[in-house]
């Protein structure tokens, strides 16, 4: 008798490879982003609230892990990807909004400018930013706003990975919005905060000594 599909499929593997990949990941973040990781820009990203529903750095967190594991998908098709690239610039794409209430007058002038703060932020807290970072900062807005098209790889992964990540950030703010876990929204933040730190020390504190051999 022919054995279900579902039943020939190895969750274990499949969890331990998925496991795998987000330790590498972490520990490719670390590697490279090290100097933003450990700064005092970073720290305060987690206090600025972005998208309404998350902060700066739970945004940017999230944004760097999906970037980095795009990159791997692309290597698999043999796309080649700069890693160091794709990290630092997804890491400080954001870090311009920082006091965005003294920087700017409006949303609209945060949202077309920012990404060029971003860059100055960017060369104050990475001592040589790898090929490419910069022009990753300066385009992930496109195709929002005046923002140019990325003319590389590694600024479309940044910019399609920054729109995707803004859009989970909102869809879940409305869920919780539209639920009757209405009345506890703070706690469900707070949890949702405490949940991406735990991410972000967990990157902190991993391997070190990876790719430093």
């Amino acid at each position: 008798m022919r054995v279900p599909y579902y039943e020939s499929i190895n969750y274990k593997e499949i969890r331990d490879k998925r496991d795998n990949r987000k330790e590498r990941i972490r520990k490719d973040i670390d590697h490279y982003g090290e100097e933003v990781l450990q700064s005092e820009e970073m720290q305060k990203a987690f206090d600025q609230k972005h998208h309404v529903w998350s902060t700066v750095g739970e945004h940017t967190i999230r944004v760097a892990m999906s970037s980095v594991m795009l990159c791997y998908a692309l290597n698999k098709l043999h796309i080649k990807v700069n890693v160091p690239a794709v990290v630092v610039g997804s890491l400080c794409h954001d870090l311009g909004i920082l006091g965005r209430d003294d920087k700017f007058s409006s949303g609209k002038e945060c949202s077309r400018e920012h990404p060029n703060e971003s860059v100055k932020v960017a060369k104050e807290l990475v001592d040589e930013l790898p090929d490419g970072s910069e022009e990753i900062i300066e385009r992930h807005m496109w195709p929002i706003g005046q923002s140019k098209a990325p003319s590389t790889i590694e600024g479309m992964v940044v910019s399609v990975t920054d729109k995707y990540t803004a859009i989970k950030d909102f869809v879940k703010g409305s869920e919780v919005k539209n639920t009757s876990l209405r009345n506890s929204t703070r706690e469900k933040k707070d949890e949702i905060r405490e949940s991406i730190q735990e991410k972000f020390s967990s990157i902190g504190d991993s391997d070190r000594s990876c790719g430093k051999d």
